[in-house]
C-alpha cells in the first residue's frame, strides 16, 4: 500500500498529534456556533501560525456535518510544471493524527477524462492538499478524500472537470487557495484562475459563496487571509 506521508508535519502545523489537536479544537471552540451545512469551504494552505484562525472560521461550519460527509474532495494548485489534472497512485494520505482513504473508485473514474493523469511525485511535493486534513479529521467521523492538483489546463478543461466532479449530499469540496485578506483575490496568478472558475460554477450550480468571518462571528482575517462558505 502506498501512503503518502506528512510531508508538512513540524513545518506547516505540529508533528505531535496531542498538540495538533489542541491547537485546531481551541480555535475552533473560540468561535460561537453555527448552524449551517454548507457543500464546500475555500480555505487557505498557509501554515497554522498563518493561517488557523481564518480555516477554523470556514472549518467550524462542518459541526452539523461531521456525521453526513463520507467523501471530501479537495483542489489545490500543482507547485511543479504538471499539465493537466493531478491525481495520486497513494492509496492514503497520513498526518499525525491517521491516515485517510483516498477513493480509489472516485480516482478510477476521473481518471477516464483525457486531461486527468495519477503522478505521486507532483503530490509529495506538494502541500496544499495536507494543509487541510488535520481540520478535516477533527470535524469530521469517517470519510474518504479525492485529493485534486491542478497543473497547466484551459478553461474548457478545467470547466469540464468541475462538472465532473462527484458531487451529492454526502461530499464536502474544500478549495485550497490564499486569498488576500485586502484584494479579496489570490496573488498567484495560477490560483486566482482556479478561483475565479470555482465560483463560476458554483454560481451555474445555484450555490452561494459567503465569507466565512461575516457568519455569526467576528473578523478573522488579521492573519492576512479570507476563508469562504458554499451553500
Amino acid at each position: 500500500m502506498i501512503v503518502r506521508p506528512a510531508n508538512a508535519a513540524g513545518f506547516l502545523y505540529p508533528s505531535d498529534a496531542d498538540e495538533l489537536v489542541v491547537d485546531i479544537a481551541q480555535r475552533l471552540l473560540s468561535l460561537p456556533p453555527v448552524k449551517s451545512s454548507p457543500i464546500g469551504l475555500v480555505v487557505p494552505h498557509s501554515s497554522l501560525e498563518l493561517c488557523g484562525d481564518t480555516s477554523a472560521a470556514a472549518f467550524r461550519h462542518l459541526a452539523m456535518l461531521g456525521p453526513q460527509i463520507s467523501n471530501v474532495i479537495i483542489i489545490g494548485i500543482a507547485n511543479d510544471e504538471v499539465s493537466g489534472v493531478v491525481l495520486p497512485f497513494s492509496e492514503k494520505f497520513q498526518t499525525p493524527l491517521g491516515t485517510i482513504p483516498v477513493n480509489s473508485r472516485q480516482v478510477k473514474s476521473m481518471s477516464l477524462l483525457p486531461f486527468v493523469h495519477l503522478n505521486d511525485r507532483t503530490h509529495f511535493k506538494s502541500l496544499v492538499i495536507e494543509a487541510q486534513l488535520p481540520f478535516l479529521q477533527t470535524c469530521l467521523v469517517d470519510f474518504n478524500i479525492l485529493p485534486v492538483l491542478i497543473g497547466d489546463l484551459n478553461e474548457f478543461d478545467l470547466s469540464l472537470f468541475f462538472k465532473s466532479l462527484p458531487i451529492d449530499a454526502s461530499t464536502l469540496v474544500v478549495l485550497s487557495v490564499d486569498v488576500d485578506a485586502e484584494q479579496g483575490k489570490c496573488k498567484d496568478k495560477k490560483e486566482a484562475f482556479l478561483f475565479k472558475h470555482f465560483n463560476e460554477f458554483m454560481a451555474t450550480q445555484k450555490y452561494a459563496i459567503e465569507l466565512a468571518e461575516t457568519v455569526g462571528s467576528p473578523a478573522n482575517n488579521e492573519d492576512g487571509f479570507k476563508s469562504y462558505i458554499v451553500h
